[in-house]
């Protein structure tokens, strides 16, 4: 019985996650500097505080693990601090404890009221594992656990790795929302034959990020936008438009979003240029070196300019005047999509603007 106690005390230590000390905390201007003792052993953490020329009553501060530029820019307009970390430096199982020894001296080195955080993947993974330290999250490509508000994001490369993000089950929990933004991929291009699927989330994420604030003080959130289970289906029953270049999708049973005529898909999020495409946008590419890696991004197959470009190239995908008509109309009808979808409070009245200026240059 001793024995067999013995070796139970020594299974529940090797279980337990690994505990992190702060030791030092510095700043020098933007820069600063953390030690932490894990396990015994001593990291070195260098960060940046970027503080707010536009101080918020009640204060608030965004921890961005992710180091993400255009969320920066948008929190310290709005009046937050923003702490920018890499925690990839620590030792994983220890990135969450870390997070609770350096919350308690960011609060008070910043007088925050309200602590928000961004992660992605892994590191978004270790924001949630100690989500009860914040007042919201922004994940991208990471789960949420039982614990503050959380706002999760992915795009349609998430459906074309393993395992994919569920369908919903019903409506949504009371702490969560949940965004897929359609036709977005979150994974460079690495080892990737173009053209590549460039249309970033971030339109997406600097809106979300004003959602999760409004909703840290009591504002009521958004509908999660996902596809629901009707609007998923086989991957392998899927019907791709006949188009030049249009790359093997991956193989393998898989639910992925439902793709219209063009090979877009019309579920979830879709921001003004998935609403009024100029190209297919997938979640899945071509393999450039094939002793590499697998290409993990999507591409963009321009839709042609008229009907004769089209007949060419026998591509059965509308040109952009057949189904535009002119560059005028297709502006304006931008203006209109891009206004809803800030009245939605989906998009921050700076991008609609971005994407009325970007339609102006079609290739009409």
């Amino acid at each position: 019985m001793d024995r067999r106690f013995t070796l139970f005390c020594a299974a529940l230590l090797l279980s337990a996650p690994a505990r992190a000390e702060l030791v030092t905390f510095e700043e020098s201007g933007s820069d600063v500097h953390a030690t932490l003792k894990i396990e015994g052993k001593e990291y070195r953490l260098d960060a940046k505080m970027l503080r707010t020329k536009a101080a918020a009553p009640g204060g608030a501060l965004l921890v961005d693990a992710a180091q993400n530029e255009d969320l920066a820019a948008t929190a310290l307009g709005r009046g937050m601090n923003v702490f920018a970390l890499d925690l990839d430096k620590l030792p994983a199982p220890a990135r969450a404890q870390a997070l609770r020894d350096l919350l308690p001296r960011l609060r008070e080195t910043t007088r925050a009221r309200r602590v928000l955080a961004r992660g992605a993947g892994e590191t978004g993974a270790a924001l949630a594992e100690a989500g009860a330290l914040f007042d919201g999250l922004l994940l991208q490509d990471a789960r949420a656990a039982n614990g503050p508000r959380s706002i999760e994001t992915w795009g349609s490369d998430a459906y074309w790795r393993a395992p994919p993000p569920p369908a919903p089950a019903g409506p949504d929990d009371a702490n969560l929302r949940r965004f897929f933004v359609a036709g977005t991929t979150t994974i460079a291009g690495a080892n990737c034959l173009g053209p590549l699927n460039t249309r970033s989330q971030a339109p997406a994420l600097r809106a979300l990020l004003v959602v999760l604030d409004d909703w840290a003080k009591g504002v009521k959130p958004p509908a999660s936008r996902v596809p629901a289970v009707a609007d998923l289906v086989d991957a392998r029953k899927l019907v791709w438009p006949k188009t030049p270049a249009l790359p093997t999708p991956p193989s393998g049973e898989r639910l992925v979003p439902k793709i219209d005529a063009d090979g877009n898909e019309s579920a979830g999020l879709r921001l003004p240029d998935q609403a009024l495409p100029i190209a297919t946008f997938t979640g899945f590419g071509v393999q450039k070196d094939k002793a590499g890696p697998g290409c993990a991004a999507g591409v963009a197959l321009p839709f042609p300019s008229t009907k004769t470009d089209r007949e060419k190239t026998g591509d059965p995908r509308p040109s952009l005047v057949e189904r535009y008509g002119s560059r005028a109309y297709f502006v304006a009808t931008m203006r209109i999509v891009a206004d809803k979808l800030v009245k939605e409070r989906l998009l921050l009245k700076e991008d609609a603007d971005a994407y009325v200026a970007a339609a102006r240059t079609a290739p009409f």
